[in-house]
């Protein structure tokens, strides 16, 4: 028997959407080819009520929320039986709001195991590849700009090439890696460990080859994934920042001003790149846009603890260390990928959109 919550899900797959925007007393919006549709009219309050007790197993699932103000987790919908049985899981996050509930469901689609597929420039595959001897490589850009996506390519390519031991930490775990020829560690924050600061010390007796921190949000992850990359492991992570040079400056922030120069120079001791990617809606799909910034080579870490983010985006531009992220939206407008207008909106230095 079909339900609220079942039937909007059915209606995002039908539309290839990937977000599903459901709160009380508002209609349900989905978002197709990163533009927002209404998709149905406002969920009674029943409707609310039984979609969170069957994202959180539970019943009475509604207290759950007025404890705990918001949740973070997967969650599954299978459509079909036997051989055309498919599974399609996605991101969701439970909040209370001024009117009511809100849950918001972002689809995960399969790992796609080559990441030049989706985009991710050969730059960066080439530098994971070439580095055994451990470091850390941040993904970054805006919310819903498919940072972890890249991620799960990344260690995709990895585990189908390599016999690895990886060890993934994330909140929720977003996609399932098939093992291929490594090993494959997965970790949840809140489920299997307590957080991520907790999972990263315990990974370090794994003996991990590769190390995937979901995301770094507070100075002990920030501490304990760069001593991971100290003693030899090649660490991915994602962070909010929306330029490549500002990282270490992000990363520092989250530490007490006295501190905050050792920690840029502890970073850059083991930054090997740092990758800001945003998704440019186009005629029926996402286009991928990068800024790429190259800083194995010690001059350029040189620059970034001195803080010379001038003479680095002189260096970008010159495709010395990388480029800019307007020289790949530039790219993308010149060959008709993306329109000119969409783009603009893309950038994240809009003084020199089109100029670069």
């Amino acid at each position: 028997m079909s339900n609220f919550l079942d039937d909007i899900i059915d209606t995002a797959i039908r539309e290839d959407a990937s977000d599903i925007y459901i709160q009380s007393e508002s209609p349900v919006f989905l978002r197709i080819s990163g533009r927002m549709a209404a998709a149905a009219d406002p969920p009674e309050g029943y409707e609310i009520d039984e979609a969170i007790e069957r994202i959180l197993r539970v019943s009475g699932a509604r207290a759950q929320l007025y404890d705990r103000e918001e949740k973070d987790l997967s969650y599954a919908r299978q459509v079909g039986s036997g051989k055309e049985k498919k599974t399609f899981r996605f991101r969701v996050n439970l909040c209370m709001t001024k009117k009511g509930v809100s849950i918001v469901m972002r689809r995960l689609k399969s790992v796609e195991t080559n990441p030049l597929n989706l985009g991710v420039p050969g730059d960066l595959l080439r530098l994971v590849l070439e580095s055994p001897a451990g470091g850390i490589i941040f993904i970054a850009g805006p919310t819903g700009s498919g940072k972890s996506t890249t991620l799960a390519s990344l260690i995709a390519y990895l585990v189908a090439t390599r016999c690895l031991n990886c060890v993934t930490i994330e909140d929720p775990i977003e996609y399932d890696i098939p093992e291929g020829m490594g090993n494959i560690i997965e970790r949840e924050v809140g489920t299997t460990t307590l957080s991520f600061e907790r999972a990263l010390r315990a990974a370090m007796r794994q003996r991990p080859d590769v190390i995937l921190v979901g995301e770094v949000r507070d100075p002990e992850t920030a501490s304990a994934a760069i001593q991971a990359a100290k003693t030899g492991h090649l660490v991915f992570t994602t962070i909010h920042t929306l330029m490549t040079t500002q990282v270490p400056s992000r990363i520092a922030s989250m530490f007490p001003v006295e501190k905050q120069e050792w920690m840029i120079q502890e970073l850059t001791d083991v930054l090997l790149a740092a990758m800001v990617q945003v998704l440019v809606p186009t005629a029926g799909r996402l286009v991928l846009a990068t800024e790429f910034l190259d800083t194995k080579d010690a001059a350029t870490r040189e620059l970034l603890v001195r803080g010379r983010y001038d003479l680095l985006r002189q260096q970008q531009r010159s495709g010395r260390i990388g480029w800019t992220l307007n020289q790949s939206l530039r790219v993308l407008v010149d060959s008709e990928e993306v329109e000119e207008a969409d783009a603009r909106r893309a950038t994240n230095d809009p003084a020199l959109f089109m100029r670069e």
